[in-house]
């Protein structure tokens, strides 16, 4: 038997999981990832504590499972998009990583926008660019700490580090690489238009890998650290939300997955090239080969929840199976909250108002709401917020002449509370089906693993024999109409607001 490892990094953490090859999670490993000390506001992470805690993750994974080293047959890495690393000669970060929701990226973005660059990116990658995707990151470095970049051998994307650290290749491949908007899409290599925009030496950017390939062994000094065995292929892996649409399923045109996390984002798979009206929305390509994505994301996701809880009820912090009695609480009072709305803006918006001055705000409160109503309504307001999203990504789908008909999410984050998951479906008039999944990143980085060492034949196949769905979520029509105009008041409230309290968006 030849179990499969699956690396998940992100920006709060890194989780790796080790799979039976017919998808059942066998052992699964936690490291918590911290910023590093620095003026309020900033958001930067040294690459090199990700390896520490990817070393621990895979070891108490591996032995979870009761697996042994010799018994894994691939490995594959996936992680945030975006962010890039900067390498010395010698393969060491020459300073910390900026994440994607740094303070300072706000003025990276205008100062691109101001500059005219912005608008030609957008253009030739065809993708629009906000806060936290590269550019904005990369400009922020090039202006303040340009000796960094004199020191930078290679540039790599933050899974690239963890693979480079267990098989000592540089690489990357063409999913996460065409969310660095410095692929003219549908090319498959550097745009060195693009690179010669953004001032991006092309002799620092890595060869560009498929994800399911084998990029390289586990060295002997990988495996000391990682109790892996020397020699076991690694894949090249994917970006984190692209690999958890695959441990969804989502590999097919017209399907879409809803990962409702920190943040919520909807991403919908379609076959061949995606051009989206006036690059409103960001593109990649799937690490499924010939598969391309549209993504929208709002910032409001479970951490609203969090959020909740901890500020209106006086409860600590607190894991995602400790919402049962919010959940409780929420499913007393009825659909529409007695009037009672929700805007759950807290750290801004991105689509479709895409305006990091966005914050929150109940209205319409009554003295007939009790705390039901506005737990209730901290969940419509986040499903809003994700109607919004499809909205947006049904436009590009009409487009196309087509439409987004399947859509999935698993049994992680928010996704959990069963309520939160009816009102999603009422909000968005769509079914919502439930992969059997809790670690979705995790399988899809282990399924391209599978792929790479033989395990499956295709993507395809290793999707069928490991993906279940095993509940559905069907839209009450009574539900979903009050919701239809319940979310137009929502929009209206959030304009009028904007246009006085909020600056005039345009992240």
């Amino acid at each position: 038997m030849r179990y499969l490892v699956g690396i998940d990094l992100g920006t709060s953490g890194l989780k790796a999981a080790v799979f039976h090859p017919d998808g059942a999670l066998l052992g699964l490993g936690r490291a918590t990832n911290r910023y590093e000390a620095g003026p309020a506001g900033w958001a930067e992470q040294d690459p090199r504590m990700w390896w520490a805690g990817c070393c621990e993750a895979v070891r108490v994974a591996l032995a979870g499972a009761g697996v042994r080293a010799g018994q894994v047959g691939g490995v594959g890495v996936c992680g945030f998009h975006h962010c890039p690393v900067f390498l010395d000669e010698q393969g060491s970060p020459v300073r910390p990583t900026v994440v994607t929701h740094d303070g300072r990226l706000a003025e990276s973005l205008a100062g691109l926008e101001r500059s005219g660059v912005l608008a030609e990116v957008a253009r030739l990658s065809g993708s629009r660019v906000v806060t936290g995707h590269f550019p904005p990151i990369y400009h922020l470095v090039r202006s303040r700490d340009a000796q960094a970049l004199e020191q930078t051998r290679w540039i790599l994307l933050a899974k690239d580090y963890l693979r480079f650290r267990l098989t000592g290749v540089i690489g990357t491949e063409l999913c996460d690489a065409t969310g660095t908007h410095l692929v003219a899409m549908p090319g498959q290599e550097w745009c060195v238009e693009l690179c010669a925009l953004l001032g991006v030496p092309r002799d620092k950017l890595p060869a560009i890998g498929r994800a399911s390939e084998v990029a390289g062994y586990v060295t002997v000094e990988a495996a000391r650290d990682t109790g892996l065995e020397t020699g076991t292929p690694v894949v090249y892996g994917g970006g984190d939300s692209h690999c958890a649409l695959v441990g969804l399923g989502v590999a097919g045109s017209g399907e879409a997955g809803l990962l409702l996390g920190t943040n919520s984002t909807l991403r919908a798979s379609f076959a061949g090239p995606v051009t989206p009206p006036e690059q409103a929305l960001w593109v990649q390509q799937h690490v499924v080969e010939g598969r391309f994505t549209v993504s929208a994301s709002s910032m409001a996701g479970s951490s609203v929840l969090s959020w909740f809880r901890e500020a209106c009820t006086g409860e600590g912090p607190a894991g995602a199976g400790s919402y049962g009695e919010l959940e409780s609480q929420a499913a007393r009072a009825p659909a529409g909250c007695d009037g009672l709305l929700f805007h759950p803006y807290l750290y801004g918006e991105r689509s479709p108002f895409y305006n990091p001055e966005a914050r929150g705000a109940f209205l319409g409160i009554g003295h007939w709401h009790g705390r039901e109503h506005l737990v209730r309504s901290v969940l419509e307001g986040v499903a809003f917020a994700i109607a919004n999203c499809m909205d947006a990504i049904q436009a590009v789908a009409h487009h196309r002449g087509e439409s987004v008909g399947c859509l999935r999410t698993g049994r992680s984050g928010g996704s959990r509370l069963v309520l939160w998951r009816q009102i999603i479906a009422d909000a968005l008039d769509q079914s919502l089906e439930v992969a059997d999944v809790e670690e979705p990143g995790c399988l899809g980085a282990a399924l391209l693993a599978g792929v790479g060492a033989g395990e499956y034949e295709s993507l395809e196949s290793a999707i069928e024999r490991t993906v279940r769905i095993t509940a559905q979520s069907l839209p009450a029509p009574e539900v979903a109409a009050l919701y239809r105009d319940r979310r137009r008041a929502f929009n209206e409230a959030y304009q009028a607001l904007e246009a006085h309290l909020y600056g005039g968006g345009g992240e």
